[in-house]
């Protein structure tokens, strides 16, 4: 009697405890998830640049993309691949701390400094494009471009680069350049930057990259805005195109 009660408490014990084992044991698989779903989360962020200032390889020796950089940090890009100018895509802005501190390090390091203005945003201004050009043209190399995040702008910049210096084809020049891997999606709001290439692919009439910007751009862009200023420009990347074929009024 006293063996079979005993076996019977052993037994009732085991039946309270095992709950708790499976209950403990799927708070650790749940856990050891989540961990994973957190790394995989972080090195995705590393891989598209939200982390490590973004920097990127256009041409080995010639060219080098990155977000915003200061202190150390650039100092330390500066000085590892031997950088000569650098293109800052943000514009001048003097009550900006990060531009007063690259401005100073670049002085500091014997760097030509240049600043273009261009917004994710919108269609780069003719005028930016311009300057940009002769800066492509005349930069002492090896030279870095940069924007805030390192995915737009600079992807655009990069772009153009490769096309207009360099001859790469223009599909090749992009799926290199303005591509998600950087951290730039055509979707979001920066579809400017693909709006941009989109325009000229559908109004080059043969042109070249550099010829159609300093030829038919400004004018498809001074239309563009009057046409905005009348409030009859989509808003849409997708139809950005078809409106500046007339195909949509």
């Amino acid at each position: 009697m006293a063996n079979s009660a005993s076996t019977g408490k052993e037994s009732m014990t085991v039946l309270h405890v095992e709950p708790n084992n499976v209950l403990r044991r799927w708070l650790l698989r749940a856990g050891y998830c989540l961990l994973l779903i957190i790394l995989s989360v972080l090195a995705l962020l590393r891989y598209v640049g939200v982390f490590g200032g973004n920097v990127r390889v256009v041409e080995e020796g010639q060219v080098y993309r990155s977000a915003q950089l200061t202190g150390d940090d650039l100092t330390r890009l500066l000085d590892e691949r031997r950088i000569r100018s650098v293109i800052n895509l943000r514009g001048a802005l003097p009550n900006d701390a990060s531009y007063r501190s690259e401005i100073a390090t670049c002085a500091k390091s014997g760097v030509n400094h240049f600043d273009i203005r261009l917004s994710a945003e919108r269609m780069p201004p003719p005028g930016e494009l311009l300057k940009l050009l002769n800066a492509l043209d005349t930069a002492a190399r090896p030279l870095l471009v940069h924007c805030f995040g390192g995915a737009d702008r600079s992807g655009l910049v990069s772009t153009l680069y490769l096309n207009v210096e360099r001859g790469v084809p223009l599909d090749e020049a992009l799926s290199r350049q303005l591509t998600w891997r950087y951290g730039h999606l055509s979707f979001g709001h920066a579809h400017a930057m693909d709006d941009f290439f989109a325009l000229y692919r559908h109004t080059a009439g043969g042109r070249s990259l550099r010829e159609w910007v300093q030829r038919l751009y400004p004018k498809l862009y001074e239309q563009r805005l009057a046409e905005q200023r009348h409030g009859t420009v989509p808003r849409s990347g997708s139809l950005l195109v078809l409106w500046s074929l007339g195909l949509i009024h």
